[in-house]
């Protein structure tokens, strides 16, 4: 059965250092003791990993109260990391038994380590030197000749390993046990040749493999594309949330002399815990890239010639007054791509609909760019840890969304939450899967179909609402589904089983589902397999479409396609669009205007002949380049505002140097709608601006009214505007984000 979401723990009454205090029952120690501030050094314990109580660092003395009220002490110190607080638990963290016991641990810790620490790359930021700083020994009586092993192993792309500072804690581990669950890494051979490393000295290959680095204790494991870039104290931390996918991890960014060396997870229990995918942290570098743009720039024959920003805005504005003139708002378009903050995505079609007079704008590249009226998504992480079973669709989901495959993977493992997946290739989420559905390549509706009548042929009485569907599925059959789709008949009718039998199930579709060649049909039989399992009346059950972008629902939720409004609101709506009318000071568009794959038709027709592309990289990007490539050679005027020179970037006519969001503060919306924020690193390189600051500044010069000086202001805007939004200004905003 599902966990309820909001279960109150139970209390138990424990006593630390003389602080009497409530507790959760079952809560370790070492996590207690945080309340009272009471330091308990650790090794080997990880607040998201099982306690093992291999390291012996968190040692306390215990007791427990008895009737009459006095302590009974056990006789030896305990390891706090595996203790669960009871009723009438006592324990000492700072006597002179458990300080003598501290030191003791870390004078056999340090007996081979090399103490290498001036040369150690994590030396400044590494909790074996803090502990022996604080609780160590003053000086050393081991004077024997220590153990030498290579330095700096290449144990994968990314990990170096550095076997003589090992301590054999076992974070790594376990980490690929418990939490990535690819198991690469294990403890091969004995005594003082014990270490960590995969099966077969093979490369290190894990999605995950940077997690090992920032969970090791020492300088065992470091990181390849940081070492001896920086010393910590040389670099600026900042908060910041991944632009990689929609998954919305937060991260800190490491920056020095103005470029950014380093990420690093940043905990936030509600989203990706303490956890980072490897492309979060190490391929994040497009900030820094060759091809990086840094001035205004104008195509003059097959040549770019640098300007001004004012002269970048005249040419634009120019070119926008003479189509106005000409044609009005129809003869514009623009796309926005998935890294724009909120803010930016806001005035970007704040800017087109009221300056630009156009509801052409959008931000897909999917084969489904259908009109959603409604969040395609309706769960958050932790309902994946509530529900009962989980139905991945179309989704490599350890690609796609890394985090979401951790979490899933992990009530798998802890809340007994069962998985089917369907995809036409072998995946990571088979190997905890109840069922697979390894279908043939495009047959998503055919699989659907399938799984619809084998499930209205054991609902035990169909209702009158679903005679016509059992009628449009007569003909699908599971031999009929075996034929289409190469599942086995009775695959299909064991996973039609699970469906029928759960209390609760929450579907993932992923990329194969928005870019199927009948992706309406296939999004419309998801929706009737929702209803039909009446997991739209359950909160631990819901149906969602992931987006892929950092930013995509984002994108969304503020309007950027072309028949509606920020907070889903039409935008041939009267009511609708007057509010934003008098918010905005101007009349709209109230014709639904052109989705991306009709925005290219159009300008190979000649009708849309003005194209203002923003962070956005169709030629890369869209399922279908040709159609880009050859819409950007018809167009006759197109300006790209982008980071680097991407692909799109050569066909532009203007090109506007723009920030990554390492150079700008603002916010972005995850795939579970958290609006979470993000702050400036370091400062813009050349002459770079923000996304939105380039769209006030061209609001200015069209309307000639006050523009926002600050990303603050545009989500001021927006909370006032878009219901939604109500909570999230910045002084409301909360450390772990506000889902809409």
């Amino acid at each position: 059965m599902p966990k309820p979401k909001h279960a109150e723990p139970k209390l138990v009454n424990i006593e630390i250092n003389g602080i009497p205090l409530q507790v959760p029952e079952g809560e370790l120690l070492v996590e207690a003791a945080k309340r009272v501030q009471a330091d308990i050094p650790i090794f080997c314990y990880h607040k998201y990993m099982q306690p093992v109580g291999m390291c012996r660092m968190c040692l306390v003395e215990v007791g427990y109260k008895q009737p009459d009220g006095s302590v009974r002490k056990m006789p030896k110190p305990q390891a706090s990391c595996t203790l669960p607080c009871t009723e009438g638990l006592v324990a000492w963290t700072e006597t002179e038994q458990i300080i003598k016991d501290r030191r003791a641990v870390l004078e056999f810790l340090l007996i081979n380590h090399p103490l290498d620490c001036p040369i150690c790359d994590r030396g400044g930021e590494c909790p074996l030197q803090n502990n022996t700083q604080f609780y160590g020994p003053s000086t050393s009586r081991y004077i024997e000749i220590k153990r030498h092993l290579p330095k700096a192993f290449p144990l994968s792309k990314y990990v170096a390993l550095d076997l003589e500072r090992c301590i054999q804690c076992g974070r790594c581990v376990r980490f690929t046990e418990e939490v990535s669950g690819d198991s690469q890494l294990a403890f091969l051979f004995r005594g003082a040749q014990t270490q960590p490393h995969t099966f077969q000295l093979t490369e290190f290959t894990s999605r995950f493999s940077g997690n090992v680095i920032e969970i090791c204790p020492v300088g065992a494991l470091t990181s390849r594309t940081y070492r001896f870039r920086a010393r910590p104290w040389d670099i600026t931390t900042q908060k910041t949330v991944c632009t990689m996918c929609s998954n919305g991890c937060n991260l800190y960014v490491d920056s020095r002399a103005g470029k950014v060396v380093r990420f690093n997870a940043r905990e936030n229990p509600a989203v990706n815990e303490t956890w980072t995918c490897d492309k979060g942290k190490f391929e994040q570098t497009y900030m820094h890239a060759p091809d990086r743009t840094l001035q205004p720039m104008v195509r003059r024959g097959k040549e770019w010639q640098p300007i001004t920003w004012g002269d970048a805005y005249d040419l634009l504005l120019q070119r926008w007054s003479e189509l106005s003139k000409e044609r009005g708002g129809r003869a514009i378009a623009g796309i926005a791509g998935h890294k724009l903050s909120n803010e930016s995505l806001y005035l970007f079609q704040k800017l087109l609909r009221g300056a630009f007079q156009t509801n052409n704008i959008d931000h897909r590249f999917t084969r489904y760019q259908g009109a959603l009226t409604a969040p395609p998504v309706q769960n958050e992480y932790r309902d994946l840890e509530a529900t009962t079973l989980i139905f991945v669709v179309g989704s490599d989901l350890v690609d796609e969304q890394p985090m979401v495959f951790l979490r899933a993977r992990k009530a798998w493992r802890y809340d007994g939450v069962q998985a089917i997946v369907a995809y036409p290739l072998p995946n990571a989420v088979e190997e905890f899967a109840v069922l697979s559905l390894r279908y043939l390549p495009g047959t998503e509706d055919a699989l659907l179909k399938g799984l619809l009548h084998a499930l209205l042929e054991m609902l035990p009485a169909p209702s009158a609402d679903t005679a016509p569907l059992k009628a449009r599925l007569s003909d699908c059959t599971p031999a009929w589904t075996q034929d289409q789709t190469g599942v086995p008949a009775d695959t299909l009718l064991a996973a039609a089983r699970q469906i029928a039998e759960a209390p609760s199930m929450l579907i993932l579709a992923g990329e194969k589902v928005w870019n199927h060649p009948r992706a309406s049909e296939v999004i419309e039989l998801l929706q009737v397999l929702h209803q039909l399992t009446g997991n739209d009346a359950r909160e631990e059950g819901g149906l969602n479409l992931m987006p892929a972008g950092a930013n995509q629902q984002g994108a969304l939720e503020l309007g950027v396609v072309p028949h509606l409004l920020p907070g889903y609101a039409r935008v041939d709506d009267p009511t609708a669009r007057a509010r934003f009318e008098g918010a905005w000071g101007m009349p709209l568009p109230a014709e639904v205007g052109l989705h991306t794959d009709a925005i290219f038709q159009a300008c190979l027709q000649g009708e849309v002949q003005m194209l203002y592309l923003v962070g956005a990289d169709p030629v890369s990007e869209h399922y279908e380049p040709t159609l880009a490539e050859r819409a950007l050679r018809a167009c006759e005027f197109v300006v790209v505002q982008d980071v680097r020179m991407t692909d799109t970037a050569r066909y532009a006519d203007l090109l506007l140097p723009a920030c990554p969001f390492t150079e700008y503060e603002g916010t972005f919306t995850n795939w579970e709608r958290r609006v979470q924020r993000f702050w400036q690193a370091h400062p813009p390189q050349g002459a770079a601006k923000a996304d939105w600051q380039v769209f006030a500044e061209l609001w200015l010069r069209t309307q000639r009214q006050t523009p926002p000086f600050n990303a603050r202001e545009i989500m001021r805007e927006i909370a006032q505007l878009v219901p939604a939004f109500a909570a999230c200004a910045y002084e409301q905003l909360s450390e772990t984000g506000t889902r809409l």
